[in-house]
């Protein structure tokens, strides 16, 4: 008498071999289909995915992860040719600022250990057009692009939608605006939050932010509400108004420094160092100062390392998994990709004791009267009176 409680055998899932022999292909075309590799014609995907499901396929996890770092240790075959695309106005900004070539570097590198070459383009090239780049593109079967040199704005040229709609794009460095497109960037917010808190740990209780508003604004103000979600919840941190810098307010950072005397600055902007010095403010002792993109260039300051060589190399992974899935154009709901920074110690800031920090200027106290204490003192004042 069978045992009713006995689990009964679950039939064996298809292997590729059979799914071949059933689809009438070969076993690496499977191979690819179930990958969803671009390789193959959608409609050939399609049909093998769609076999391979009603077969009772399922992916086995542990050989499929197996296979992918076999695939990786492997000397990358050449699998095709990737865009980079730079939309600013200036040619050379892609290796005029270190953010920018570090972008590029990781882009480069990550490329290379994929099987893709990277091929420059220049949105502004004089006889250039959306159509002509869409040949050019089309004509060294390139499929994606990664789009850097948003500084202005954060919405890419109207005229060029047939690019946005035609190609799998991923943007570098801020969310654009329009198009809906997917995008890699540091994280700011959390970058200008745990420069607080750290500046906090260092022992610095008056720290203020220096921005120009317009850079901010780009990034969707993610510097700034970073920084002031930075001091929430930290015992004795005195909030002081930011200065929206700008190379020409220099009358008007001093007059700022004057009446909030901060201990500690944080900012983007390079500048700030040398105007201190000029004030005859000593740096790290009457102030510190904090850079917000601390790179290769800027070796004598404290501050966060935005890591921009990994933005790069997930820009990369990004697209080229865009690719495999078959995603170009335009994205129902873009995806963003944040990487996050480093602190990195340096001679612009120090840690501070009780007996080395400055003394705080003198703050004015409301003087609160309660109820009581008015009443009283006008019946005082009556009794005086009569």
């Amino acid at each position: 008498m069978s045992n009713d409680n006995e689990e009964l055998p679950q039939p064996l899932a298809p292997s590729m071999r059979e799914i071949a022999e059933r689809a009438g292909v070969g076993k690496a075309t499977v191979s690819l289909a179930l990958r969803d590799d671009p390789r193959l014609r959608p409609e050939t995907r399609r049909r093998i995915q769609k076999l391979a499901a009603k077969m009772g396929y399922r992916t086995n996890v542990t050989v499929a992860n197996l296979m992918a770092q076999l695939r990786v240790s492997r000397t990358p075959k050449y699998r095709g040719t990737l865009g980079l695309l730079n939309v600013s106005s200036d040619p050379r900004i892609l290796t005029g600022l270190c953010t920018f070539r570090e972008w590029v570097k990781g882009c480069e590198e990550r490329a290379v250990q994929l099987g893709y070459s990277l091929d420059p383009f220049w949105l502004h090239e004089p006889g250039i057009s959306a159509t002509r780049l869409a040949q050019i593109l089309k004509s060294r079967n390139i499929r994606g692009l990664v789009v850097v040199g948003l500084l202005d704005s954060t919405g890419l040229p109207d005229e060029f939608e047939v690019i946005w709609k035609r190609f799998a794009c991923i943007v570098i460095g801020v969310r654009p605006a329009w198009p809906p497109l997917s995008f890699c960037s540091n994280d700011q917010y959390a970058t200008a939050m745990y420069t607080v808190q750290r500046l906090w740990s260092y022992g610095y209780r008056r720290i203020g932010l220096v921005i120009r508003p317009e850079m901010d604004a780009i990034i969707e103000r993610r510097f700034s509400a970073g920084f002031w979600a930075g001091q929430e919840g930290l015992e004795g941190c005195e909030r002081i108004p930011a200065f929206p810098f700008h190379p020409t307010r220099e009358v008007s950072f001093r007059a700022w420094y004057a009446q909030h005397r901060p201990d500690a600055i944080v900012c983007v902007h390079h500048e700030i160092k040398k105007l201190l010095e000029d004030m005859g403010v000593k740096v790290p002792e009457d102030v510190a100062i904090a850079h917000l993109d601390r790179n290769e260039e800027l070796p004598d300051w404290s501050g966060m390392n935005q890591n921009n060589t990994l933005i790069g190399i997930a820009a990369i992974d990004m697209l080229v998994g865009q690719l495999h899935r078959n995603e170009v154009g335009l994205a129902a709901f873009p995806k963003a990709s944040l990487v996050q920074s480093a602190w990195v110690d340096g001679p612009t800031v120090v840690r501070r004791t009780a007996r080395t920090r400055p003394p705080t200027p003198p703050q004015k106290r409301a003087v609160r009267t309660s109820a009581r204490q008015v009443r009283a003192k006008n019946a005082a004042a009556g009794t005086v009176s009569s």
